[in-house]
């Protein structure tokens, strides 16, 4: 596991749109390049708990917020 992928994963579906749109498309492929599929499922799940046992969970509440927040996805 390479606690980087996942912090550059999630700040590129925080901060890239065209990102974050083709995740919205097919999450799998999208991060599959990127992470394992433990880190995908915490990605794709809003797994917390998983994000913070990662070494993740200060970027969870903005991962949260470009997902599902008032302006969510694309």
């Amino acid at each position: 596991m390479a606690i980087q992928h996942v912090h550059e994963v999630i700040d590129r579906l925080t901060e890239d749109k065209a990102f974050r749109i083709k995740y919205c498309k097919d999450p799998d492929s999208t991060l599959e390049a990127y992470l394992n599929p433990e880190e995908i499922r915490a990605i794709k799940t809003g797994d917390g708990h998983s994000l913070t046992r990662m070494g993740c969970g200060e970027k969870f509440g903005d991962l949260t917020a470009a997902l599902c927040g008032e302006n969510p996805g694309p």
